[in-house]
């Protein structure tokens, strides 16, 4: 496309599997992020450097490691899901984080919807020779009904425990919304009602389609409920082509 005269090209990205590979630890691993964003910033030029859409992205630095002919520009699905649960209070009373980075990175696009004197964040704190998660901040959920906002689950080990600390702290019930599932069918089985023993017994998972590979194969009627990204890409190309 780049060696056929076009004006601009744009590569819509939805989900960057590679976003949590972005440093090495020893000698010997690959920062595949690094690498993936190489081979686009060596693309052929076509006069302006090519725009790479990834929406949510894990490690907000990755954006840096695309140059040249190529640049990132990051999207974000809150405002879309923020339409699909309504005001504060229509569905859920409270929204949390599981820690404080996704409170700093999501938190002010929530206030922006009115959701600013009901959030708050959990995080993993050391007892003795145990690592936690606790409730750190936030307004009293007793009897309210919470949901929990992330950016991917991939196992959901963080995610499930950030729930049981609302529950303990008097949540009525708790739902979950993860812009990715970067993890496998199998690990996001684990919280199918149908499971006989589930990692946590979400009243709602919210996913977005942005990995349909692995979406598409959830099983319907369940607690699983998928929120499509395209109407958001669309919104977003319409104000990059000055249609919006």
């Amino acid at each position: 496309l780049l060696e056929s005269f076009v004006e601009s090209l744009t590569v819509v990205l939805p989900f960057f599997p590679h976003a949590t590979m972005e440093r090495i630890v020893k000698e010997g691993q690959v920062a595949t992020a690094n690498t993936i964003c190489r081979m686009f910033s060596v693309l052929p030029s076509c006069g302006r450097p090519t725009r790479v859409m990834i929406y949510d992205i894990h490690t907000l630095q990755n954006r840096f490691y695309l140059s040249g002919h190529a640049l990132a520009s990051l999207g974000t699905s809150i405002p879309l899901f923020c339409q699909e649960i309504g005001r504060p209070g229509a569905q859920y009373d409270a929204v949390f984080f599981p820690d404080d980075g996704a409170q700093k990175r999501f938190g002010g696009l929530f206030k922006e919807f009115g959701w600013g004197e009901i959030l708050g964040f959990c995080a993993k704190i050391r007892r003795g020779k145990e690592r936690i998660v606790d409730v750190q901040s936030g307004p009293d959920i007793k009897g309210a009904r919470v949901l929990i906002v992330d950016d991917m689950v991939r196992s959901g080990g963080t995610l499930a425990a950030c729930a049981a600390a609302l529950e303990k702290r008097g949540a009525k019930c708790v739902s979950a919304f993860c812009v990715h599932a970067g993890g496998t069918l199998d690990q996001l089985l684990k919280f199918s009602h149908s499971c006989p023993e589930p990692k946590y017994k979400f009243e709602r998972f919210y996913l977005t389609d942005s990995v349909p590979t692995v979406v598409k194969s959830l099983p319907k009627n369940d607690v699983f409920h998928i929120v499509p990204l395209l109407p958001q890409i669309l919104m977003d190309l319409d104000v990059h082509w000055g249609r919006g």
